[in-house]
């Protein structure tokens, strides 16, 4: 039985009591059972770090502004193809992006994405863990890549080792022309 708030009370004052549990409206328990139960999303846990020369590694992990991303944007300006956008809010967020043209450009690393040229090698220890993960991530860059043509984009992918020495003036000389055409843009320098 709930009893009534009075400024009289031997509590040390009326909103002590007012807060005390027993004049609350809804009891925590009926309030939490009246909510529908959603169900947990299925997170996968990272196994403890090995050594510490690994956790350090792997926390200096990026998202954004990567070594790879930032010669691609270096190599866009130089080409003057400008006006892009970082990580728009579409599906996958891009690394590149030109909103108006629906134009899309992901720089993916090779490890993390699981490049099919170079075929990065799989690390030993937690190998059940990394299976899951990079089968995740291969399905993510799929679904993204696949919602943003069904939006009417035009999606380009650059891989961390087309980005080499060897390889970087070929792969920009294929692409360059491509996304001007699709820009409407002339290349300068080019």
């Amino acid at each position: 039985m709930r009893r009534m708030i009075r400024k009289s009370d031997k509590s040390n004052s009326w909103l002590t009591a007012f807060l005390s549990r027993e004049n609350r409206p809804f009891p925590a328990l009926v309030v939490r059972l009246s909510r529908p139960a959603l169900p947990a999303p299925a997170k996968l846990l990272a196994p403890p770090a090995s050594n510490e020369a690994v956790r350090k590694s792997m926390k200096g992990n990026k998202r954004s502004n990567t070594k790879p991303e930032l010669l691609v944007r270096e190599r866009l300006r130089a080409a003057g193809l400008t006006g892009y956008r970082l990580q728009w809010k579409v599906p996958g967020h891009p690394d590149v992006a030109w909103p108006g043209k629906r134009v899309a450009l992901f720089v993916n690393g090779c490890f993390w994405h699981r490049c099919p040229h170079c075929k990065p090698s799989m690390p030993k220890s937690n190998v059940e863990y990394w299976v899951v993960k990079f089968e995740r991530n291969v399905e993510r860059d799929e679904r993204s890549r696949a919602a943003l043509e069904e939006l009417g984009w035009t999606v380009h992918v650059i891989w961390e080792c087309q980005l080499k020495k060897k390889a970087i003036d070929d792969t920009f000389a294929a692409l360059l022309p491509a996304l001007a055409e699709e820009l409407g843009k002339e290349l300068k320098g080019i």
